[in-house]
């Protein structure tokens, strides 16, 4: 935890904070000390400042560090961090990065997947299998089509062949002779 206590220049904070590791096993604190934070500063400047002084290494990527007041809120690293006293001091943990969190166990089990697949595949292959058993009628169908459609053209072209043979045998010079009508 952290006391900061405000000088009477007010341009430096003074805060205690106590350091605790927070392991599965022991979660005591360690060290108690006063430090004091220059006002204006920015963030990561108050993050070295504090961790210097307990003598941890601020670069470390795979830690992580919180501090938070008495009533166990977090506090952020900055130069406003509130005074405090020795008694309801700051704590300033360190964790290491995911040590909290637990992996789950996979969700979908190998055989779940293998059944699924195979009954995808086994529906595939009775589908080819059909296929090729219907392979010979479709064959024939399409053929017996096929006929059906050239039958049906042929008796169109022999109307229009039989339209064509009329309409040549009618004779057109007759019939634009005007006749009186009365």
């Amino acid at each position: 935890m952290t006391n900061i206590r405000r000088d009477n220049s007010q341009s430096l904070s003074k805060a205690w904070i106590a350091l605790r590791r927070l392991d599965k096993n022991d979660d005591r604190v360690i060290a108690l000390q006063e430090v004091t934070i220059p006002k204006g500063m920015e963030a990561t400047t108050v993050k070295q400042i504090i961790t210097h002084s307990f003598g941890l290494n601020s670069a470390n990527v795979t830690q992580t560090f919180k501090i938070r007041n008495h009533k166990g809120c977090l506090i952020p690293f900055n130069s406003f961090i509130p005074v405090n006293s020795k008694h309801m001091s700051y704590v300033l943990e360190v964790a290491t990065v995911f040590q909290h969190v637990i992996p789950k166990p996979r969700t979908i089990a190998m055989t779940v997947i293998n059944k699924t697949m195979r009954t995808r595949l086994q529906g595939v292959v009775r589908r080819i299998v059909r296929l090729e058993e219907l392979f010979p009628q479709i064959k024939l169908r399409r053929h017996e089509k096929i006929y059906q459609e050239i039958e049906l053209l042929n008796q169109q072209l022999r109307f229009l062949h039989k339209r064509m043979q009329m309409a040549d045998s009618h004779s057109w010079m007759g019939m634009f002779i005007r006749t009186p009508m009365w």
